[in-house]
């Protein structure tokens, strides 16, 4: 697992709310959002080596570097996800912390062993598996050498203060695989893991969406990746089964994996733009005239060092347009804006420029493994001292649970907008909030917050959404599910009253034909009473709000305390 929590940031400067996007950036990357393409404002990178990125290649961690011979295994999987054992490390003390980190390699027989990779587990003190479905197997000559890096170990004044006007950088996240099943129905439960035994590959079931008519489809994490030709080695001829129900599923068509990927667009210290999208693999993937994937575009002429994939204005996505498939604007900025700083939003989404404090950044793992799904969530709340030292505003990407069974997008993102309910364009462009307390029920339950997909991957129906946030509880009123007036977080169904959280649900009910029960939050929950700026359950979850219904997010690193300046 790489959770990862970067507390009590700094702004570089007054205002300069760009400092917290960009270790925003360097903790998605630690969790294993991977690194796709980027710009410096100047030139840009579209290799995919993270030791390139032009926002900060990594630093050394400690002196964990050496020239000794080592030990490469062959990739488990050529396709991507395809995992690599080195061993044999001479006076290196790797620990497991390392997952996330990256290991450069140089100096290899093979030339397909030579490069930085994603470190995915932690082996022993001389030993890590990493991500390169290229591997080959050897053992290599005393000249070769390794070293561990972390992103967390780049540096503000050095990588992110450099960045020139209009330096974008594109990141990839966690992805879902549409299995088709026909018109079966079988018994497999939601969350348990799935094989396929040809080709080894795993996954996790989120959803069993049956149609006896149209035909359905299983809605898969995937978690190990195959000897497979198709999507993560894959193959869409060859049964699954389940490993609790011990249930067999037969593919009925090809395999679509759903790859997500965001790109974060500076315009200046205080305004930018996200872009996100959830996009199928190989078709939606291509460049045509509706559709193309961020990573992609990045390599177009007319995607430059100062407009970002699909910043172009006036065009599709073949000459780097803003894509009409699968992709929206994150709450800030304006997709296709063109030229730089036209169409840009405050970073933290307000309506103006404002004191900011301290910030906060919490994402989980997004590296998948066995019986391990990458999630790849990731709140960001920056203190806000000139209101109140218990103030932050806030923005957030969230893996979402209790969803429904054919949902293969199962995320929102979510940040405070004025927008008049249900009218934020996916295109973006709207007008921010000057949200005072934004991890409070008046504010999380607004229908101008969430952001995300409602039907992605259906045949119809497949378009962008607003949702707004919904509790079991009247949070706004003076009754909640309690037994205990005097402490409202607790229940009554224990021996021992104990205290609990609600989940936030993200729904939309604004017409019969858009009515969608979008999912709760993974790692946001609301709570009654609790204090601002402390911590909840041993310093696992953060508490940003002073309001009687608050929210607690995770994960916490359990040591920390939240400051908000």
């Amino acid at each position: 697992m790489s959770n990862v929590q970067v507390m009590n940031i700094p702004p570089n400067s007054s205002g300069e709310t760009f400092t917290f996007i960009w270790w925003l950036t360097r903790a998605l990357k630690t969790a294993g959002w991977r690194y796709k393409a980027s710009s410096d404002g100047t030139t840009k990178e579209t290799t995919g080596n993270p030791n390139l990125d032009k926002w900060g290649g990594g630093q050394q961690v400690g002196s964990q570097t050496g020239s000794a011979a080592m030990t490469i295994t062959a990739a488990t999987s050529t396709q991507f996800g395809g995992r690599s054992t080195i061993s044999g490390m001479t006076g290196a003390t790797f620990t497991t912390s390392s997952p996330g980190h990256f290991l450069k390699i140089t100096g290899a027989t093979n030339g397909a062993n030579n490069g930085t990779f994603l470190i995915t587990k932690f082996v022993s003190a001389t030993s890590v598996q990493i991500e390169n479905p290229n591997a080959v197997s050897e053992t290599t000559g005393g000249g070769a050498t390794w070293q561990e890096l972390s992103a967390l170990l780049d540096t503000y004044a050095v990588s992110g203060a450099t960045l020139g006007t209009g330096a974008w950088l594109v990141l990839q996240g966690p992805s879902t695989i549409k299995f088709p099943i026909g018109t079966a129905t079988p018994a497999l439960i939601k969350g348990e893991n799935i094989t396929q035994a040809t080709t080894g590959a795993q996954g996790e079931v989120l959803g069993v969406y049956t149609d006896s008519v149209n035909g359905g489809w299983l809605v898969i994490s995937p978690r190990v990746s195959g000897s497979g030709a198709g999507v993560r080695g894959w193959n869409s001829s060859d049964n699954v089964t389940g490993a609790i129900s011990g249930v067999a599923a037969t593919p009925t068509g090809t395999l679509l994996e759903y790859v997500r990927e965001v790109v974060f667009w500076k315009n200046t210290t205080t305004n930018g733009h996200i872009y996100f999208q959830a996009i199928e693999s190989v078709t939606e993937g291509t460049t045509t005239s509706t559709t193309g994937r961020f990573s992609t575009m990045a390599s177009l002429g007319t995607c430059t060092a100062t407009v970002c994939p699909g910043g172009q204005t006036g065009g599709n996505p073949t000459t780097n347009g803003f894509p009409t498939v699968g992709t929206y604007v994150a709450g800030v900025g304006t997709g296709g804006s063109g030229a730089v700083g036209t169409g840009s939003t405050v970073w933290t989404g307000d309506a103006a420029t404002i004191t900011i404090g301290a910030g906060q950044i919490l994402a989980a793992n997004c590296i998948d493994d066995t019986n391990s799904s990458a999630d790849g969530s990731v709140v960001l709340a920056i203190g806000l001292p000139a209101t109140s030292n218990v103030a932050f505003a806030g923005m957030g990407f969230q893996r979402l649970d209790d969803q429904e069974d054919g949902d293969l997008d199962p995320f929102v993102w979510f940040m405070a907008f004025s927008q008049s309910n249900y009218n934020f364009p996916r295109t973006g462009g709207s007008t921010g909030s000057n949200v005072v307390d934004f991890f409070s029920s008046a504010t999380m339950l607004l229908s101008s917050v969430y952001f995300g997909h409602r039907r992605r991957g259906f045949p119809t129906g497949d378009t962008f959404s607003q949702f707004e946030g919904a509790a079991l509880m009247n949070v706004n009123g003076t009754t909640s599910l309690t037994a205990n007036l005097s402490s409202r977080d607790t229940v009554a169904c224990a021996f021992t009253t104990v205290p609990t959280r609600e989940p936030i649900w993200v729904i939309n009910d604004q017409t019969v034909s858009t009515k969608c029960r979008k999912g709760t939050l993974r790692w946001c929950y609301w709570v009654n009473g609790g204090n601002a700026t402390d911590t909840y359950d041993t310093k696992k979850w953060i508490q940003f709000s002073s309001t009687n219904i608050a929210v607690v997010v995770g994960p916490g690193d359990g040591v920390t305390v939240p400051l908000s300046q």
